[in-house]
């Protein structure tokens, strides 16, 4: 479990003050980071010690309120989310530490930032790993899809990969997983089963694993059942044989 630290001391020149308003292109942006941010979600739900947020800022230095950015969906690793949400933005000098994982989604007023002065926070914040996804394909960003980990104080691309379907995915080695683009949409995948992570089919899954489980339970009483009226008819005949054979 984290607890507080004293402040972080970070020396951080020309400072990207985030803009606190919507942006005016947002929309094209909403689907995707709601659709993936429910997606890690879910994934993550299981584990007490993550945390997930798809809204609100970070901060970095207590000094100064407007040292914040705001990014579209952030993960923190070995954290307790229950000590971060009681802060009404992620404070990094409170948690102890900047996000492990940060992810932007381009629109075309927000593009140039991320590919340039919020590439350059998270570097130097020390965010482990910065993806960015491009709902265009690449218009945005120049490729539809992007992660990059933080070596030496710099950011390096993770290899992007080919499908036999077409599908472009790179893995991000912080949170081990994949994130794929097949041309119309971004999707996440599991690389230990090669499937993609869909909290919807998982409830269907789930269902009908719990029917089936109910079917072979109910099999299971059936079959129990005739045993016993299988051994309760051989004992009655073995009772009436004996009681035949002590009249003789």
């Amino acid at each position: 479990m984290t607890t507080r630290n004293a402040t972080i001391e970070r020396v951080l020149p020309d400072i990207f003050y985030e803009d606190p308003e919507p942006v005016e292109d947002g929309m094209q942006q909403e689907l995707t980071i709601t659709l993936l941010a429910f997606i890690l979600r879910w994934w993550f739900s299981r584990r007490p010690d993550v945390f997930v947020s798809a809204g609100g800022f970070i901060f970095w230095n207590p000094a100064n309120g407007n040292e914040r950015v705001a990014p579209d969906c952030y993960i923190a690793l070995d954290t307790d989310p229950d000590f971060v949400y009681q802060f009404p933005n992620y404070f990094i000098w409170e948690v102890g530490k900047p996000p492990d994982f940060v992810l932007e989604v381009a629109s075309p007023s927000t593009a140039s930032n991320d590919l340039g002065r919020k590439r350059d926070l998270y570097a130097r914040l020390g965010v482990p790993e910065y993806w960015r996804l491009d709902p265009t394909g690449g218009d945005l960003y120049g490729v539809a899809l992007m992660g990059e980990r933080l070596v030496g104080g710099e950011y390096v691309a993770y290899d992007l990969n080919v499908d036999p379907d077409g599908s472009v995915w790179s893995r991000s080695e912080v949170l081990n997983l994949d994130f794929l683009w097949d041309g119309e949409q971004f999707s996440i995948r599991d690389p230990l089963t090669g499937e993609i992570i869909d909290p919807r089919l998982s409830v269907e899954q789930e269902r009908a694993r719990a029917e089936a489980a109910e079917g072979r339970a109910e099999l299971e009483r059936a079959r129990a059942e005739r045993e016993r009226q299988v051994r309760l008819e051989a004992e009655d005949r073995l009772r009436r044989l004996m009681e035949e054979r002590g009249e003789e």
